[in-house]
């Protein structure tokens, strides 16, 4: 079968034109699909996202335009990139409905009371705006190296150091387990 002829078979909603195109596509847009993701799991659905939509939407295909692959690839980029921005979208509202509960007053204990923004005011500037991104946001280190027009060894380095600078605040907190359960929500929410 020709990719011209599959195209007429959908387009007259014949499944063997679907079939044909998953056939001969479904690996290479998964390829896209995983690349950008980065999951298994999930670009299968997604691809099996995006073949639905090729099904639904291939009155729209127009060969003058583009190919048939170029055109699906777009499709599955798309499908992909929605699904990755939701997913960020997600873990931002999980992080932000914490915001009341960590950047509240302060978690209170028996025995000790940590203040997160006074423990997050010994860091500078340049380290806050780093954990802003990639814990807030939920942008990787390449994200925020690109966004803040920093190296992504620099990005790398001041994350560490950001770390760093709050366990050495935490080190002098009158119980272990105040601070252990501090480092563990802190890791919680930033990593």
């Amino acid at each position: 079968m020709k990719i011209d002829h599959a195209i007429a078979l959908m387009k007259n909603k014949d499944q063997k034109g679907l079939m044909f195109l998953y056939d001969n596509y479904a690996a290479a847009l998964n390829g896209i699909i995983v690349r950008i993701v980065n999951s298994e799991a999930l670009s299968e659905e997604i691809l099996q996202e995006t073949f639905l939509k090729i099904w639904t939407k291939i009155d729209s295909y127009d060969p003058r335009k583009s190919t048939i692959f170029t055109w699906m690839a777009r499709i599955a980029r798309n499908a992909a990139i929605d699904q990755k921005r939701l997913k960020r979208f997600e873990h931002a509202q999980n992080v932000i409905s914490l915001n009341p509960v960590v950047h509240g007053s302060s978690i209170t204990s028996n025995h000790a009371n940590l203040d997160v923004e006074k423990l997050m005011s010994k860091l500078d500037e340049k380290y806050k705006i780093i954990l802003d991104h990639i814990y807030l946001f939920g942008y990787s280190h390449t994200e925020v190296a690109k966004k803040l027009d920093l190296p992504l060894g620099t990005v790398k380095s001041r994350l560490r150091k950001s770390i760093l600078i709050l366990r050495e605040e935490l080190k002098g907190e009158a119980t272990l387990f105040v601070s252990w359960f501090f480092i563990v929500l802190l890791l919680m929410l930033f990593l």
